[in-house]
């Protein structure tokens, strides 16, 4: 086995994971011969993450012997960093409340997903002294090397239609008490924007001056685009769209299949909201194609995916909430980690040449079409 990462992994051993790879495979003739743990990540950003890991080896049964593999999330509540208002607290409906994703794999919400999409198995939950919890998954290895494709993105955009249309159409929402609410305005009171440097020339890199930044006049005027979303449909919502959450596999009946992985913030959000984070990732892995067809596209899938379940919701309300919370969600992280990033290079010299930005960012142009919704949404 490799070096451990955390003292909380020297408790695994092989008596630990045989039943994992018997539940694999479905037989309890499986022994396991070897394994090793490897680090994928974790540890850094969101304090209710403190590492995700995958267990891999062989194993055997009778003359057969298989590669087998697992993956643990180590799940933790923000209290043991020292944060506070993170989700450590009894609040099940926080945006980052830290026992959800174990819950929402437990609760079967996952098994109902519309056709297309997926989420790993899960293998089994356990709790730790010290406020952490083990959630054991499927290992979900993709099929492909190569980067997705245009095509690849749109299927999938098409997919989160399908899960967003299904809870506006077959509603389940208060089955969930656990389900997280009023993310935009969690986040609208929780980042700086209302400090946020926006004449600093590092901010200039990204933004247009303040006086041309449509995002900046959105978060200004944001109870008056929140007062909207929060009366236009609602939807369960997965809730973390950015594109490394997905994975394509290809089943037994040589069918594709896309997986969404980190459940942790799903949550009760405006219809669209699943689509922005997704959009904006796209449009930063998708070098060969325009920022505008890539959206246009996109945007369209997910409405065909609305129609797949028979939901039929007017298309402008749709695009309103999308672009809406389009604009917050990614915005609102820009401006964190630019004012990180300016705070720990305040004391160096600002030589920076800046240059009019060659592209209106995401954000800005979503907050620009917003504006050119808000007066046409009827209620």
């Amino acid at each position: 086995m490799e070096e451990n990462h955390t003292p909380l992994l020297d408790a695994i051993d092989t008596d630990t994971l045989t039943p994992f790879v018997q539940k694999i495979y479905k037989s309890e003739d499986f022994q396991i011969l070897n394994w090793q743990v490897k680090q994928l990540g974790g540890g850094a950003g969101n304090p209710v993450s403190l590492g995700l890991f995958r267990y891999f080896g062989s194993c055997q049964s009778k003359n057969e012997e298989k590669n087998w593999s697992i993956i643990l999330k180590i799940i933790q509540s923000p209290a043991n960093v020292g944060s506070v208002n993170m989700g450590e607290g009894e609040d099940t409906s926080h945006w980052n409340y830290w026992k959800r994703e174990p819950l929402v794999y437990q609760s079967g919400l996952l098994q109902n997903l519309p056709n297309g999409l997926s989420a790993p198995q899960l293998f089994a939950v356990t709790e730790i002294t010290g406020n952490y919890i083990f959630l054991w998954l499927e290992d979900i290895i993709e099929d492909q090397t190569k980067d997705w494709t245009l095509e690849q993105y749109a299927w999938t955009a098409r997919l989160l239609g399908r899960l967003n249309g299904n809870f506006i159409k077959n509603d389940k929402r208060f089955n969930y008490p656990w389900l997280s609410l009023n993310r935009h305005h969690s986040w609208i009171e929780m980042m700086p924007w209302d400090i946020f440097p926006w004449d600093d020339p590092r901010a200039l890199i990204r933004y247009r001056s303040p006086e041309f930044n449509s995002f900046r006049k959105l978060l200004s005027q944001n109870k008056r685009f929140l007062s909207i979303l929060d009366q236009i449909p609602q939807t369960i919502s997965h809730g973390d769209t950015y594109p490394t959450n997905f994975k394509i596999r290809e089943l037994k009946n040589r069918q594709l299949e896309t997986v969404a992985l980190d459940w942790a913030l799903t949550g009760i959000t405006p219809i669209g909201d699943d689509l922005g984070q997704f959009v904006f990732g796209a449009i930063t892995n998708l070098k060969s194609d325009s920022p505008e067809d890539i959206e246009n596209l996109l945007f369209e899938s997910y409405i065909k995916g609305l129609r797949d379940v028979d939901c039929y919701l007017d298309r402008q309300i749709v695009r309103f909430g999308y672009t809406v919370t389009a604009a917050m969600r990614v915005g609102l992280f820009q401006i964190y980690l630019l004012g990180e990033e300016i705070n720990t290079r305040e004391m160096e010299p600002k030589n920076t040449v800046i240059d009019t930005p060659a592209h209106i960012c995401f954000e800005e142009m979503m907050a620009e079409e917003a504006y050119n919704l808000i007066d046409t949404i009827q209620l």
